[in-house]
């Protein structure tokens, strides 16, 4: 789903299940002000601190919240998927300034010289997954071009790192989304991939309807893995946005705000990932 014709034949796949369970009106966004979308508090919450359950216990976010912990945010995992991060938003940001501009696609490829923050370890991967986007977006914008005319600005790549104000929620008024495209919420994960990542794109979706009463009904997760090989390797999901999938994050939404509210410690996991900020924290 990394072109715009790559996502509308995802779309394609999405639409019958939407026309056969229709998303309730009363769970979308702009019905803030009604539960089940009204929260029972306004924490100012992120969305991963509802949808995510890398701790199923919730006791990170107990530890943040509640007990004002710091956690460590330097661990390789991390540091890892904030540079991929970095990567697509430039290159996306390039994109954008290219065609903007008017200037031939195919000519400005060969001219780019991108300075990339990543770590050293990453340096060679983040430069080849940067000329993989650029080729990509970039190419699609000149076949366009080629067989349409014009200038093809629809087909300019998604807008990435948007914020958007989920207060309304219970949520933080400055949540950064990956990206959109063509009213789509798009997510960028490395590692394993997660089921409950889905509610990270529900929760963006209802805080977009809330915000700005525009309905979000799709979503795309994105992963990018291979670092070790030094491989790009790029699986995506296709996400339809459903009444149920919306349930499910404002009943975790409201689980994690009972639990700030009672500070009762929910106690450590069976296991915890090496990845937590807080594991070190959990085992004193």
């Amino acid at each position: 789903m990394l072109t715009r014709l790559d996502m509308i034949r995802g779309l394609k796949s999405l639409h019958e299940i939407r026309a056969t369970d229709p998303v309730q009106e009363e769970l979308r966004g702009w019905y803030y002000y009604s539960p089940p979308v009204k929260p029972r508090a306004y924490l100012s919450l992120s969305i991963s601190d509802v949808a995510y359950a890398y701790c199923p216990t919730k006791r990170d976010v107990y530890l943040r919240k509640v007990t004002g912990s710091k956690g460590n945010y330097e661990k390789p995992q991390i540091i890892n998927g904030t540079a991929i991060h970095k990567v697509f938003y430039k290159a996306s940001k390039d994109v954008w300034s290219i065609i903007s501009l008017g200037k031939d696609p195919i000519e400005s490829f060969n001219s780019l010289a991108p300075e990339l923050e990543c770590p050293q370890n990453l340096q060679n991967y983040c430069i080849k997954l940067y000329k993989y986007l650029t080729m990509l977006w970039l190419s699609e914008v000149a076949k366009a071009r080629s067989s349409y005319g014009g200038e093809s600005i629809g087909l300019v790549p998604w807008l990435s790192e948007v914020r958007v104000d989920g207060s309304m929620l219970g949520l933080s008024n400055r949540l950064s989304i990956d990206a959109i495209a063509d009213f789509s919420i798009i997510e960028i994960k490395t590692g394993k991939q997660e089921d409950f990542h889905k509610l990270g794109v529900v929760g963006y979706a209802l805080a977009i309807e809330s915000s700005m009463e525009i309905p979000i009904d799709y979503g795309f997760l994105i992963y990018v893995n291979g670092f070790n090989r030094d491989s790009i390797e790029i699986s995506t999901n296709a996400i339809y946005i459903s009444s149920d999938l919306r349930k499910e994050f404002l009943d975790r939404r409201d689980d994690v705000i009972d639990m700030i509210l009672s500070e009762k410690d929910p106690g450590m996991p069976a296991s915890c990932p090496d990845s937590c900020p807080f594991i070190e924290v959990c085992r004193k």
